[in-house]
């Protein structure tokens, strides 16, 4: 039985190769693309849940009351804080310390190389799953000149033979001292979201920072490492207690838990401090991106055996007459289903393994199709046996419903519902496709806002040199060769980056602030004489600190920071209170953005203290970029020469920040694009077989007059139609869920209408030429031989 089920299937798809060649082209499309999207998928939804303690690992964060009951989260946490938690909380096994990751060079002998690092203790080895390959890893705690290292950056300094040169051998970082290699830890699997190559010990970075002994620092991130059996929520509870008894303050701050392995997903949080995204927004919108890019294949699908039935209809009755029932009929249509979804399936798995590397280039990953992994095996039953069933289910059931004396006379008219179901299905598709299409137009619009707005500060030919201690001795030197060299418009120093601002204090007091105001957060900026000229940032009132001077007595603030403060139309002169001292506002920069344009421009405290500011900033000539950076090089080599030059160009830091939304766009973009090919494809074949059909109309209709022209649109005008109303139906859906996207930009385009003109014009175009193709075909066809067909 199904040997001859087979046979009679492949036999049948032979002859009908228009039919089987649409159908089998638009799946395996669809199932590679949807393929590599799910890899995508898995491999976000992974990402740190690799680790042995996973259901241990906690991070903690803050929550920060601010006006209006609108709270804050904030990822800095006090040491004391970890260091209490361990102490008296008997749940608490462990805390982990995570200092911000850091890029510097690092030297041993005459090699140098950069690679990116933080402090830490000896509980982040024992709680991650970081396996130790060399050494001892209590040492990164009682060691001040202990370095762990990875095996990546072991190799680069010492080849293959590593494991007998790496123990013990003397590190210098440029920025950090001294230190000697204690422990060699295999690198971080790709599904970590943490990624350094060495690690040198907190202790050590404490005794050179005893401000973090405070409570009221927040000058790092942590982790707690609890018990198995712990209560998160009573945990939660417990440490909130901890937290309020020992800081001060009516409008008091609040503690957060959020499971490690979270974070990298949802880091996202609403105005109540709950979790309102992040990067799993992404992930749900190409799911369900895969998902509409099968399901219009699978439309195609129906729609072209449903409209091929009628041609089977005398088949269908001999079979019946001669006793066949209808599970043995729906057998047979299943088989041909499987026969065609079984070939699409292998062909799109080679598409897939053709465009892996090129996708693993776009999203930064190392994806790979691990026929050894249950998961994937998982993932192509699931989705072949979800496309064999929506694609053959409905098809089989009609086929199989026809009445053998009905099919035997040649009475092949199609059932009024069968016709309904296939333009609603066409509406459908070309809906999910609009909706493609409107989207990546509009995400496309607010990615080239973000990267083409004017954010009040100069961030074109600018590059950034880490400011270490070698640096700051010779900054004099440095500048004053640079100045005179060809390309170089302006050097200053600034910390952190202006186009990021990290770091914030608590620590301001004005006359008439509210207990409300307790909280805010005021960035700040540690900067020399010549930062706003360097960054072309007008001053909006009074003027910036004098050159030669050391200003401690003074302030200057930005636009956000004085209107907050509500100083007045003249806020020059006004005394304000910073950091337990009294300071006189000498000037008001113009606001910049100093943050995401997620979020809204912070307040800005502006500091004169060239020396603690962290980064070099070199203005470059436009039209010199190159001469300019030889100039650079060879200063640098000049004056430091045993420093190893290393620069970034701030314009493309600030676009690194939105790599996932210009990853969504450059995805988004393919998406539409293939999802319109595979709905126009299923539109070719229905408007092949709907020409045949009216071949001898057609043939009658030339005869009597009608034109090329008229008989085009006779054969268009119903699929235009069914255009026409998915436009209407996919515009109104498309609106709704792009506003959601654009609302967590505190800065955003409004949706532009060409948006939807756009859209529906290329929907529109796509569509007559793919019909027009078929229909012109058959219009220009010799009516004698039209009219003697059947």
């Amino acid at each position: 039985m199904f040997k001859n089920y087979l046979k009679t299937a492949w036999r049948t798809l032979l002859k009908n190769k228009v039919y089987f060649s649409i159908n089998t082209i638009g799946l395996s499309i669809a199932i590679a693309v949807s393929l590599l999207m799910l890899l995508w998928v898995y491999d976000e939804k992974g990402m740190d849940k690799y680790h042995e303690k996973d259901h241990q690992l906690f991070l903690v964060k803050r929550t920060i009351p601010l006006e209006d009951g609108v709270f804050d989260v904030y990822d800095g946490i006090s040491y004391p804080f970890l260091d209490a938690a361990k102490d008296q909380l008997p749940e608490v096994e462990d805390y982990i310390t995570l200092g911000a990751t850091f890029e510097d060079n690092l030297r041993i002998g005459d090699t140098d190389f950069r690679a990116p690092g933080a402090f830490t203790n000896t509980a982040f080895f024992n709680s991650f799953t970081v396996p130790i390959l060399l050494g001892n890893v209590e040492d990164l705690d009682n060691k001040p000149e202990a370095l762990a290292i990875s095996e990546r950056l072991a190799k680069r300094f010492w080849g293959e033979e590593w494991a007998n040169k790496a123990l013990g051998s003397p590190v210098h970082i440029y920025d950090n001292g001294d230190y000697a290699v204690a422990l060699v830890y295999q690198d971080f699997p790709s599904q970590s979201s943490i990624q350094n190559d060495f690690y040198y010990g907190f202790k050590r970075h404490l005794s050179q920072n005893d401000w973090m002994l405070e409570w009221g620092n927040n000058g790092m991130q942590g982790a707690f490492l609890m018990r198995p059996d712990a209560n998160k929520l009573e945990v939660a509870q417990k440490l909130e207690t901890l937290f309020q008894d020992n800081i001060s303050g009516e409008f008091k701050e609040g503690i957060l838990l959020q499971k490690f392995s979270d974070n990298y997903l949802y880091n996202q949080f609403d105005e109540q401090a709950k979790v309102a995204g992040g990067r799993i927004e992404y992930v749900r919108i190409f799911t369900v991106a895969a998902i509409f890019l099968l399901i219009i294949s699978c439309i195609n699908f129906i729609n072209l055996s449903t409209a091929y039935a009628t041609r089977r209809a005398s088949e269908i009755g001999v079979r019946k007459a001669i006793g066949a029932k209808k599970n043995t009929l729906v057998g047979q249509f299943f088989m041909e289903t499987s026969l065609i979804t079984s070939t699409s399936f292998l062909v799109g798995l080679l598409i897939a393994l053709l465009l892996l590397p090129m996708v693993n280039t776009l999203t930064d990953k190392t994806l790979s199709l691990d026929l050894s992994q249950p998961y994937l095996w998982l993932t192509l039953a699931g989705v072949f046996l979800l496309t064999t069933f929506l694609s053959g289910a409905y098809p089989s059931f009609v086929i199989s419903s026809f009445r053998p004396v009905a099919a035997l006379k040649g009475l092949r008219k199609e059932q009024k519902s069968t016709t309904a179901l296939r333009k609603g299905l066409v509406v459908l598709q070309f809906s999910m496709a609009l909706l493609l299409i409107i989207s990546a137009l509009v995400i496309q619009k607010q990615i080239n806002y973000v990267n083409q707005k004017d954010l009040g500060i100069a961030k074109n030919h600018i590059i950034s040199i880490h400011q270490d201690e070698v640096l700051t001795q010779k900054y004099e030197a440095l500048k004053n060769e640079l100045m005179n060299s060809e390309g170089i418009v302006d050097v200053t120093l600034v910390g952190p980056s202006p186009l990021s601002t990290p770091a914030s204090s608590s620590g301001v007091s004005w006359p008439g602030k509210s207990q409300e105001q307790e909280n805010v957060e005021f960035a700040l900026l540690w900067t020399a004489h010549n930062f706003p000229q360097a960054f072309d940032i007008p001053m909006a009132n009074g003027t910036y600190y004098r050159e030669g001077t050391q200003d401690t007595l003074n302030l200057v603030i930005n636009q956000t920071a004085a209107d907050l403060m509500n100083l007045g139309d003249d806020p020059i002169g006004k005394t304000i209170q910073f950091w337990g001292g009294q300071r006189h506002i000498i000037g008001v920069l113009k606001d910049f953005h100093n943050r995401s344009l997620y979020e809204p421009i912070q307040p800005t405290v502006f500091l004169l203290d060239p020396n603690d500011a962290g980064e070099m900033f070199v203005k470059l000539e436009g039209a010199k970029t190159e001469d300019a950076l030889a100039s650079v090089q060879a200063v640098f080599k000049k004056v430091l020469p045993n420093n190893p030059l290393h620069y970034e160009f701030i314009d493309q830091e600030y676009a690194a920040n939105y790599k996932a939304e210009t990853l969504t766009g450059t995805l988004a973009r393919y998406f539409a694009f293939i999802s319109i090919l595979l709905s126009c494809l299923g539109l070719f074949g229905l408007a092949t077989f709907t020409a045949k059909e009216r071949t001898k109309e057609i043939g009658i209709r030339k005869v009597l007059g009608a034109s090329v022209r008229n008989i085009t649109m006779l054969v268009s005008k119903d699929f235009f139609k069914l255009i026409a109303i998915a436009i209407l139906i996919a515009s109104p859906m498309a609106y709704y869920f792009m506003s959601i996207w654009l609302s967590d930009f505190a800065y955003r385009i409004n949706i532009p209408a060409f948006a939807f003109v756009l859209a529906g014009g290329i929907t529109l175009l796509v569509a007559l030429f793919t019909i027009s193709f078929q229909a012109i075909k058959s219009a220009t066809a010799n009516p004698v031989n039209s009219i003697r067909t059947e």
